[in-house]
């Protein structure tokens, strides 16, 4: 299944064999979000299966209307999640197979999904940060789980609930909106790279430089859903995407209208972790 995101209704014939919508205040990765009554909308309007981003940790104080938001909209095909508070609600609604763990990079191994049965999930985001030797062992032992991968679109490098650019612009007095603004990026000090950067009611993200494109790597594996990430692509790029995923164009096609530099493999071939300091003069 390749699921995308839905930003207008008249995408639809656009997208992929399913859709992601967001909520105001209820999701992360998405510059359009919907109202419930839009999002119930769109589930009457299409054959497409209609999955709804609801990934931030919340407060207690919050988690009333949650309930009610999962209540108004448990009818719909999926819901991907990283609050592992919200399966008490998922349990109550009866929609557990639904619900797809999404806790960013905590995926990292086969074991990681027997632990997690235990609550009764059984769908899993693979962690952004394994490589593709990694990903393959954990669909060697994939048994009855089924596993979604983040398999094109900029990545996530850091997090914070703190309003870092808020901050930055109370202390130094700077012009400018900087909250929910989509066209900042940031460059580290001894770094060239700039960085994509958003904040909003949610807190502070920074994002890579680059755009994973994992086409050609992950095509031929067994994995039930590929997640094409939109958050800052151009909309011609995104369905361009789209039609890649599908079959419709080639890869090379692909690359050859962007620019090559844009992209890379991100972690597929480089493992993480930080080299002390011997090793990395060695």
């Amino acid at each position: 299944m390749i699921l995308t995101y839905l930003y207008d209704l008249s995408e639809l014939n656009k997208m992929g064999d399913a859709i992601v919508v967001s909520l105001k205040n209820y999701s992360f990765n998405s510059s359009h979000n919907f109202t419930k009554e839009e999002i119930l909308d769109i589930k009457s309007k299409t054959d497409k299966r209609v999955f709804l981003s609801i990934t931030p940790l919340f407060h207690d104080s919050e988690l009333e209307d949650v309930k009610n938001i999962l209540e108004s909209l448990k009818n719909l095909d999926g819901f991907i999640f990283q609050d592992l508070g919200l399966i008490q609600f998922f349990q109550e609604l009866d929609i557990m197979d639904k619900v797809v763990y999404a806790p960013e990079t905590f995926i990292t191994n086969h074991i990681d999904k027997e632990f997690f049965s235990q609550i009764g999930l059984n769908k899993f985001l693979l962690s952004r940060e394994i490589t593709l030797e990694d990903i393959k062992m954990i669909l060697h032992f994939k048994g009855d789980a089924s596993y979604m991968y983040n398999a094109f679109g900029y990545q996530m490098l850091f997090y914070s609930y703190r309003h870092h650019l808020s901050n930055f612009k109370e202390k130094f007095n700077t012009i400018g909106d900087l909250k929910d603004n989509f066209n900042i990026k940031i460059k580290e000090e001894t770094r060239n790279e700039l960085y994509r950067a958003i904040e909003d009611n949610r807190g502070f993200r920074i994002y890579k430089d680059k755009i994973l494109n994992a086409y050609s790597d992950i095509k031929d594996l067994p994995i039930d859903i590929l997640l094409l990430d939109r958050i800052f692509i151009d909309d011609d790029m995104y369905f361009d995407a789209i039609k890649m995923f599908k079959g419709e164009i080639t890869e090379s096609t692909f690359i050859e209208k962007y620019n090559p530099d844009s992209f890379e493999k991100a972690y597929l071939y480089k493992e993480t972790g930080l080299l002390k300091e011997d090793e990395k003069n060695a």
